[in-house]
C-alpha cells in the first residue's frame, strides 16, 4: 500500500478550459488517481477533447451522468420536437455527434452510473447521483438526512457523488462520509455571494496507507474568456446562452420561453428534425 491522493471530479459540461485547469491543479497537488463522476458534455463546446483529456490520466473511475443518459436517449430518437428543452438537448447532441466517433460513443455508453473501489482498506462508493438513478433531487444538500443514510450502504466507509454542482461533506447517521466535489465546469450555490465565485470545483481525497482520510475541497481559477473564444471558434449551438452561463453562472436549461425564442431564431427544431429521422 502507498499513500493515495484521489482527484474527484464531476460535471464538466463541455467546459474544456475548466477541466484543463483542474487537471493541472490536481497534478500540482500530487494526484495519484483520478475519478470522474459523470456529466462530461453539454452545453459547452468540447467533446472529443474532453475524452482525450480524461483518457490521458487513466481514470480509475469513469461514470455516466444524467446528461450522458439523456444524450443516449436523444440519439435513439426519444425527444419531443414540440418541447423547447428537448430541442435544446437534441441540437447540442447533434453537435457532439458530428465530432465523436461511433467507437467512442460505444465506449462511453459502457460506463456505469455507480461503482465501488477499495483504497488502502477503505470501501468507497462512487455515483453520479443515487446508486441506481443518475438524476433527481434526493441528494441535494438540503434534503433530509435519511436520503444520505440510504445512499451509503453499511458495506461502504464513504461515498462520493456529483450532480448537484455544490461542494458538500456530511456524515451519515452512522458516521460514514458523503462527499460531493462540486462541478468542474458549472459550479452552483443557492447563496448569491458564493454563486458569484465561478471557479472550477473539485476535491482531493488524501488517503494514507493506514486508511486515514483527509478531504480537501479545491476551487481553481481559469480563463473564462478563453473558453468563450473556444466556443465561438468551434461554432457551438446556443452560443449566446453559453456566453450568459459563463459570465453569470446562470443556466438556461429550464428556461423554456428563452429556449423557444432561440430555437425559432436559429431554426434549431428544423435542424434536429432533419438530423434524427425517427423521433417521438
Amino acid at each position: 500500500m502507498k499513500d493515495e491522493t484521489i482527484a474527484v471530479m464531476a460535471d464538466v459540461h463541455g467546459n474544456q478550459t475548466a477541466l484543463e485547469a483542474v487537471l493541472a491543479d490536481a497534478h500540482a497537488h500530487g494526484a495519484t488517481q483520478h475519478w470522474f463522476l459523470g456529466d462530461l458534455f453539454l452545453p459547452g463546446p468540447a467533446d472529443v477533447a474532453l475524452i482525450r483529456l480524461l483518457t490521458a490520466v487513466h481514470p480509475e473511475v469513469w461514470l455516466n451522468g444524467n446528461w450522458e443518459l439523456d444524450m443516449y436517449g436523444i440519439m435513439a430518437g426519444h425527444f419531443r420536437l414540440a418541447h423547447p428543452g428537448d430541442v435544446y438537448v437534441a441540437r447540442l447532441t447533434e453537435y457532439a455527434c458530428q465530432h465523436v466517433s461511433a467507437a467512442q460513443w460505444a465506449t462511453l455508453k459502457a460506463h456505469p452510473i455507480a461503482a465501488e473501489r477499495e483504497v488502502n482498506g477503505l470501501t468507497i462508493g462512487a455515483a453520479h447521483n443515487e446508486r441506481t438513478r443518475a438524476g433527481g433531487r434526493n441528494l441535494y444538500p438540503a434534503q433530509p438526512q435519511a436520503n444520505f443514510d440510504q445512499f451509503v450502504p453499511a458495506s461502504q466507509d464513504l461515498a462520493v457523488y456529483g450532480h448537484t454542482h455544490q461542494q458538500l461533506m456530511r456524515p451519515t447517521t452512522s458516521g460514514q462520509l458523503v462527499i460531493n466535489p462540486g462541478a468542474v465546469g458549472q459550479p452552483y450555490s443557492p447563496w448569491h455571494r458564493f454563486f458569484a465565485d465561478q471557479r472550477a470545483h473539485y476535491a482531493l481525497l488524501h488517503i494514507d496507507r493506514l486508511g486515514r482520510v483527509d478531504v480537501e475541497f479545491r476551487k481553481v481559477a481559469y480563463d473564462i474568456q478563453k473558453e468563450l473564444q473556444r466556443a465561438a471558434r468551434q461554432g457551438v449551438p446556443y452560443l449566446e446562452l453559453y456566453r450568459h452561463l459563463r459570465e453569470t453562472g446562470e443556466t438556461s436549461t429550464h428556461d423554456l420561453p428563452t429556449l423557444a425564442r432561440v430555437n425559432a431564431a436559429h431554426g434549431y427544431a428544423a435542424d434536429v428534425d432533419r438530423f434524427y429521422p425517427k423521433h417521438d
